[in-house]
């Protein structure tokens, strides 16, 4: 059976299960594509009705056909955030959330170097102008140099006529 995910960003995923397919597996085969946890995964299924219903955790065992889903059925997709799977899985007393925290701390990990990342290039922008600006004041004494002895030369020359 085939089914279309429509995930709330405006993404399509047309996922293939089989007719007794449950919830978890639609899940899994979805976590995949999106490549996320199965946990953060919300599922909301649109009936023949058109009326849509919000497929609960605890649902995950039922099979997809209870829950009124047929060929072609028309499901949203959202996500929970890792944080708000972290304080379920440990008011649940499950030991599996250092995935979370490591995913958080990756994150602030690479948010944190990329400030630094800019903050040395914006270092090095302001070198370089400095180094720059005394290169073209050192050309800028060598003209005015130029300058000068150019006057004595033409002050010589003159001198020699007098």
């Amino acid at each position: 059976m085939k089914v279309n995910v429509e995930v709330i960003t405006g993404t399509f995923i047309d996922a293939e299960v089989s007719e007794n397919a449950t919830v978890k597996e639609l899940k899994e085969r979805i976590a995949t594509e999106v490549k996320l946890s199965v946990k953060r995964l919300i599922l909301v299924v649109e009936d023949e009705e058109e009326s849509r219903r919000l497929v609960k955790d605890d649902e995950d065992e039922m099979k997809l056909i209870d829950l009124g889903v047929k060929e072609d059925a028309h499901m949203y997709l959202f996500f929970k955030h890792p944080d708000l799977v972290y304080k379920e899985e440990k008011s649940q007393g499950r030991g599996d959330n250092a995935s979370v925290e490591e995913l958080s701390s990756e994150a602030e990990s690479k948010r944190g170097n990329k400030e630094e990342d800019e903050d040395a290039k914006g270092e090095e922008k302001d070198i370089a102008m400095k180094n720059g600006e005394e290169e073209e004041k050192n050309g800028e004494e060598t003209k005015d140099d130029d300058n000068v002895e150019d006057g004595k030369k033409q002050e010589k020359e003159r001198m020699k006529w007098i």
